[in-house]
């Protein structure tokens, strides 16, 4: 239905109270989960700056929203601190802390700590910016699924942890499990699994995206209430758990002061950069993902490349503002998008809240029970765990579903960045196996099935379908590594006694599809070529690339007597034709003429039918360079060439003739078009002067009328050869086809 005058001019207005409206949801909802990201960086060491973890967060929020926002080819998209690459400043965090000497003061080791993280988040941006300027923004796509999943796995595991350290003060422990004797302990454990419950429920089942931002904020609204009518001080509430434990009078940012950076242990933070590679390939490869995803729910189409040059400026923005890395948050930026606010007011909106709540300093965390902030990240973490450990054991075949468990078991053991390094290893393997099971032979033939279009005639058709099982053609597909090569060589070396009676005596294998080599594959032809010495066969390597036959000889593979290179499969089957011949039938000369008579008895395979036919055919002496048959002409004509040959080419449109065949003595061509009585398909140019029979329609009809029975073998003659043809062309299709 078309928008009436009045509908238009709304709209903006609607638009900008939409905008308006989700940038503050957006905004409070971006400050929790900031609050919630922050309180993970140090949730397992350095307990007490939790107010400067925060305020780095908020901090990198403010500018994280603003940026993206303004630049991001996703209208509406909101931009925060990110639970993934926290999760690995944590690991730079502890390396940092770790390599200070002992009896560092621990403002120094503050210092060196934040220093790590600034440097870390900077890096990261770099990364970023420079992989969106090379346009490897599809880098993605080739990261193995199952490492993924662990890597979620890991960090579900991970964030599940920082939420229980914020309800027991510290990382988690056994002895934890006494106090839940203390009342208000164990009511707040209560209540932070009632919410985290809540949430995923509501998740799970509500229609309404409004639902989950929404309990949210009645939770924190309820709390608030309760504690103004029960007029408990902060201070209490900080005692009992129900507020995170941090000075009411602790400012946020900025987390240490210019002066303080001539007290950083730079040779510390030189250490703890061993885990900010984890950290860059956490934050880059999450981004790319949560875009994806952003890209799928909003069925748009998102410029990758783009994305990464945006983010990666607002994350140099954010560490030099003392922040963390982040980029778009796929719930709030589909909040957005709900909410009918596809616009860059969001993002703006949602940063000015980030930057309120940073202004106001600790006091906003007085806000926010800790129930709520431990029950989000429960929540966030369990939700990951359970479709990456549980969902998928029945989406990922079993070994898959594997590596996944045991990067989990690794990050979960060791520590985060063994279980990437490691679950990457074990995809790689797990690659190797599986693409090793993949038959890089495409097809198995033999020259009896297949032949080249060298010098066709139905005398060396009949004897290469007599002795063409000496032949062995091999046609291969996909990359060679060691795994396919050395299987290759082993299946010639099986096949090579099981063609026919006869050993083969020529092994053709054809490089025509074959994508890529690796070094064991030339060791495995010189295995091979080694084999075919002592066995008394020849390989004959066929469309090999240039690169390909330059790798081979720098191996050592040379062409002897055992070994042939071959320019392609064709010119490569003649060659072993020839010599097959030769030595099958050394009075068979392709080139030497046939007699009428020598023709007619191929064909029809009895003399006196010959004889009876023989005074029907016409004698005609071509030219050199003069078309036999043109292309496009009448088919009344069948011709038998005695002596000489010509080329079959057909030509398409206004471009040149494409050479399909040379034909010589023996051949007998035009009697497809003729039984059909369609008009030629190709034309038959002769090379040098030939002398060709020519049975025309009118002949065979007065045949057909004065010996029947003649005529009858001559009908039967050509027809078998036409099946034989037939046969053989089919057999060229499976040959060929992709």
């Amino acid at each position: 239905m078309a928008m009436s005058m009045a509908d238009r001019k709304a709209a903006p207005a609607d638009r900008i109270v939409a905008s308006l409206l989700a940038g503050l949801i957006c905004g409070v909802l971006a400050v929790v989960l900031s609050i919630g990201t922050g309180s993970l960086l140090f949730s397992l060491t350095l307990h007490s700056h939790l107010a400067a973890s925060v305020g780095m967060a908020l901090a990198a929020t403010t500018v994280l929203a603003v940026v993206v926002g303004l630049t991001s080819s996703i209208r509406g998209a909101v931009a925060l601190v990110q639970e993934v690459p926290v999760i690995g400043l944590t690991a730079v965090v502890a390396a940092a802390a770790a390599a200070m000497p002992e009896g560092a003061p621990h403002h120094t080791t503050f210092v060196t700590v934040i220093a790590a993280v600034i440097l870390s988040t900077i890096v990261a941006g770099i990364a970023a910016a420079v992989l969106g300027i090379l346009r490897w923004g599809a880098i993605v796509r080739f990261v193995p699924y199952p490492v993924i999943g662990g890597f979620l796995a890991g960090t579900g595991w991970l964030i599940v942890l920082g939420g229980i350290g914020l309800l027991v003060g510290a990382g988690p422990k056994l002895a934890d499990f006494h106090r839940l004797q203390d009342l208000a302990f164990a009511g707040n454990v209560g209540l932070t699994l009632l919410f985290a419950i809540l949430l995923a429920l509501i998740e799970a089942r509500a229609t309404n995206a409004l639902f989950l931002p929404g309990a949210i904020l009645v939770t924190l609204l309820l709390f608030n209430v309760v504690v103004a009518v029960t007029t408990v001080d902060a201070g209490t509430l900080r005692d009992g758990g129900w507020l995170v434990g941090m000075p009411a009078d602790e400012g946020l940012w900025p987390p240490i002061e210019l002066a303080d950076l001539e007290l950083v242990d730079w040779h510390a933070v030189a250490l703890a950069m061993i885990a900010m590679p984890t950290m860059v390939f956490m934050t880059v490869l999450s981004h790319l993902m949560n875009v994806s995803g952003i890209e799928l729910a909003s069925r748009s189409d998102v410029d990758l490349d783009r994305e990464l040059r945006t983010n990666g400026g607002a994350n140099l923005l954010a560490g030099a503002a003392a922040g963390m890395p982040g980029f778009p948050a796929i719930a709030l930026t589909l909040l957005a998008l709900r909410l009918k606010a596809p616009t860059r007011i969001v993002g703006i909106l949602v940063g000015g809240v980030a930057l309120g709540a940073l202004l106001l300093g600790g006091r906003v965390l007085d806000l926010i029970p800790t129930f709520l902030l431990a029950g989000m990240l429960i929540w966030i973490g369990g939700a990951l765990l359970i479709q990456w450990l549980f969902h998928t054991y029945r989406q990922l075949g079993r070994w898959e579903y594997l590596v996944i468990v045991m990067i989990f078991a690794a990050i979960v053991g060791i520590g985060f960045a063994e279980g990437i390094f490691l679950g990457l290893a074990a995809a790689v393997i797990l690659f190797v196996i599986q693409y090793g099971r993949v038959d890089a032979v495409r097809m198995w033939l033999t020259g009896k099935e297949y032949q080249s279009s060298a010098a066709a005639s139905e005398e060396r058709r009949k004897l290469l379908v007599a002795h063409g099982d000496a032949i062995l053609i091999i046609r291969l597909q996909g990359f060679l590594f060691f795994g396919t090569a050395d299987r290759l060589r082993r299946a010639v070396t099986r096949s090579v006694g099981h063609c026919g009676e006869d050993s083969a005596r020529f092994v053709v294998i054809d490089f025509g599809r074959v994508t890529g080599v690796d070094s064991s594959t030339v060791l495995s032809l010189i295995r091979l070529a080694q084999i075919a010495e002592r066995d008394g066969f020849t390989v004959v390597l066929s469309s090999l690339k240039p690169e390909y036959r330059e790798a081979m000889e720098r191996g050592g593979l040379e062409q002897g007597r055992h070994l042939h290179f071959g320019s392609g499969i064709d010119a490569s089957l003649r060659w072993c034709e020839d010599v097959l011949l030769g030595e099958a039938d050394p009075g068979f000369s392709q080139s030497r003429p046939r007699p009428l008579m020598t023709l007619l008895k191929t064909l029809v395979e009895d003399e006196t039918v010959a004889e009876r036919v023989a005074p029907y055919l016409e004698k005609c002496d071509i030219p050199a360079r003069t078309a036999l048959i043109e292309q496009g002409s009448a088919s009344d004509d069948i011709y038998l060439i005695e002596a000489g040959h010509a080329v079959v080419e057909a030509k398409a449109g206004d471009g040149p003739p494409v050479n399909l065949a040379t034909i010589g003595p023996g051949a007998i061509v035009g009697e497809i078009a003729y039984y059909l009585r369609t008009p030629r398909t190709a034309s038959i140019v002769s090379e040098e002067e030939m002398r060709v029979w020519r049975l025309s329609r009118a002949s065979i009809e007065r045949l057909k009328t004065e010996a029947p029975a003649a005529a009858l073998a001559l009908h039967q003659g050509l027809a078998t050869m036409l099946a034989g043809r037939l046969d053989g062309t089919n057999r060229v299709l499976r040959f060929l086809a992709d």
